[in-house]
């Protein structure tokens, strides 16, 4: 399987929600937004990440951890620089914590492959 294909976040996303005995019209209330949107996000192959950050509390399934498995899974056929443009004045100040705290245990785990 293509890393591209590992890396469907819909696809990462839909699985969770399968496990996780919500309806979709519930998914749908806690992230605020329109039932349709659900479907729409479980095809997609990447997404916003003030959604991601909402499905991760609807769903309470860290989907950072998952990203960050995969590529270091896949890290040979993943570039060597990620280049990230984060507004982070947007985000409520817990889940800027929750991003920060994400990257920062990607520098450590940069520092330790060196």
């Amino acid at each position: 399987m293509a890393t591209q294909e590992k890396l469907h976040i819909g696809k990462m996303i839909k699985a969770v929600f399968d496990e996780s005995g919500l309806s979709v019209a519930e998914l749908a209330r806690r992230i605020h937004t329109a039932r349709s949107n659900v479907y729409f996000i479980f095809e997609r192959p990447s997404i916003d990440m003030m959604q991601l950050l909402d499905l991760c509390d609807a769903l309470n399934h860290n989907f950072l951890d998952d990203i960050q498995l995969c590529i270091g899974m896949k890290s040979n056929l993943c570039p060597r620089e990620i280049h990230i443009d984060l507004y982070l004045d947007d985000l409520p100040d817990e889940k800027t914590v929750r991003v920060m705290r994400f990257l920062e245990e990607l520098e450590v785990e940069k520092r330790l492959e060196l």
